[in-house]
């Protein structure tokens, strides 16, 4: 049968796919097969009933084929089978004996935060195409589009994609700092040289690997073409809001390549002048500065691991404090981090040396969730004419009045906001318990393979879902336009949290070990 240059690049595409989930879903089966390394997973009786109804649907499909030995199928198998079913499952279905066991860390907080400000992007993500007003504070048209609840300060955080990257820099800080400062602040100096080094090794793998994953995952689904009906969509675009960039879907397989090389090398620049957007994953724009700014913090850790505890955080206020005037805030965050993290050790070794003062009283309690709803006031900050609307005006009439009319109050009052709120949940066990619940462990643990999947999901799935749904809710009234997407967005929701947790177990964890191995294959041992 002859295809056209079309049908064979959708059909060269389709195979590569192919070969890829194949290999993707089945590296547990890979791995036993070859070095015989069980992979029973303890699972619940409730799954292990879907299971059991999966492999009998299989069975009856294989009912009047010829004989196994005919067709050299074998027990392996359909362990083969039921492996990559298992792989499939999302992991909240399982539960594992050990878990009970695990190990509950100080900073557990700080992974719950992690989730729920990825949750947030995917939303932010999600949302925006579809309503303009979504960067504009209340009443900040003065017209009728800027009166909607949704706009108002605290309210309008649960789709802040602007806020969640923020404290995603903050946490960022925070977590690569406290091992180095712990060993720095107990004198361990050979020991925090080991600490730094490997951390300064792994870093760019540990943040590099998964989203390359993505990227590549991306560009085989294009060459299937299935961004080719979003990307029509731009062209008459139905929603309110402006479309978020898709990849173009080139009629030449070379030239589809030659475009997803050209973006994954733009976009890897830790040091670009401007932030990159690649259309194969325009979330991603962030890592990139995740690194650049890991690589400041590491610098001031090494520079002032002798100096003296006040002394060091003076100096890395005061560069957190340039670096916002010089309009870096990511870089201020990442600084901003490192320093909450030395507070955070102090308040431990306090805590240590005299245990009764540990527990927080009712007034300390009243003060930290008001010190936290300050913060998530400000961090309410509009993206767009903050100036104008009714709740942010009065910020941007102090920051002006300080600082002069050029300073860019949204980052500034952004910054301020997240360091806060990082702050204030770092001191208040009362607090870090909304942050330590299972959903938010959950969403910790799937936080980044969330980040790097939901955008292509959206892209692929999304819109025709949106478009669908509409099909039956209509769209010409208030009431149906938001229905419709919030039926969407519950489907929407459910596919992408599936997506995240499968790629976290085989993209994201697994690339943990990866950074290991390189890290004892290439670092001399001492």
């Amino acid at each position: 049968m002859y295809l056209t240059g079309t049908d064979q690049f959708r059909w060269a595409g389709g195979e590569a796919t192919s070969i890829l989930f194949l290999l993707f879903f089945s590296r547990n089966v890979f791995f036993e097969i070859i070095y015989h390394i069980p992979t029973e997973v303890p699972i619940s009786p409730s799954t292990r009933t879907m299971i059991q109804v999966a492999e009998t649907m299989l069975g009856e499909t294989e009912k009047g084929l010829p004989s196994p030995s005919i067709l050299g199928v074998s027990t392996r198998y359909r362990s083969i089978h039921r492996r990559i079913l298992r792989n499939l499952l999302p992991s909240f279905l399982f539960y594992n004996s050990t878990a009970a066991r695990d190990e509950i860390r100080p900073t557990d907080f700080l992974d719950g935060m992690r989730g729920y400000a990825a949750f947030i992007v995917y939303c932010c993500h999600f949302f925006m195409p579809t309503h303009p007003q979504a960067n504009r504070g209340f009443n900040g048209y003065n017209s009728n589009e800027d009166y909607w609840l949704t706009q108002l300060p605290i309210i309008r955080l649960i789709y802040s994609g602007h806020v969640s990257v923020f404290l995603f820099f903050v946490i960022s800080g925070f977590s690569i700092s406290l091992k180095p400062l712990k060993l720095a602040r107990s004198g361990s100096y050979s020991a925090f040289l080991d600490t730094m080094v490997s951390a300064t090794f792994r870093r760019p793998c540990r943040l590099y690997l998964p989203c390359l994953v993505t990227l590549a995952i991306t560009f085989l689904v294009a060459c299937c073409g299935a961004f080719d009906f979003s990307y029509a969509l731009t062209k008459n675009w139905p929603f309110l809001s402006k479309p978020l960039r898709i990849p173009i879907a080139h009629h030449s397989l070379s030239k589809q390549f030659s475009d997803w090389v050209g973006q994954v090398w733009t976009w890897s620049d830790p040091l670009a002048r401007r932030t990159r957007h690649p259309p194969y994953g325009v979330q991603l724009w962030t890592i990139p500065i995740e690194l650049s700014c890991s690589f400041i913090s590491f610098l001031a850790l090494i520079g002032l691991v002798k100096v003296r505890p006040a002394v060091r955080m003076s100096i890395t206020t005061v560069i957190a404090v340039y670096f916002m005037f010089q309009n870096h805030p990511e870089a201020t965050l990442f600084l901003a981090g490192t320093t909450l993290a030395e507070l955070y050790l102090i308040r431990q070794e306090a805590a240590v040396s005299a245990p009764g003062r540990s527990m927080e009283s009712s007034k300390q309690k009243i003060q930290s969730s008001l010190l936290f709803g300050f913060g998530l006031f400000v961090a309410s900050y509009p993206t767009a004419h903050g100036e104008k609307a009714l709740f942010s005006a009065p910020l941007h009439y102090v920051a002006s009045t300080l600082f002069g009319p050029s300073i860019r109050c949204p980052n500034l009052f952004v910054t301020i906001g997240t360091v806060i709120l990082v702050y204030v949940v770092s001191r208040s066990p009362f607090l870090q318990s909304m942050f330590t619940t299972h959903v938010a462990k959950y969403l910790g643990k799937i936080s980044f393979a969330l980040y790097c999947v939901h955008q292509a999901m959206i892209n692929s799935f999304g819109y025709r879902s949106m478009l669908f749904l509409w099909s039956f809710t209509g769209n010409d009234t208030v009431y149906r336009y938001e229905l419709g997407l919030g039926l969407s967005w519950v489907i929407q929701t459910t596919v992408t949290i599936w997506a995240a947790d499968v790629f976290w177990r085989l993209v994201d964890v697994p690339s943990v070990g990866i950074s290991k191995r390189l890290e004892e294959l290439c670092l001399v041992k001492s």
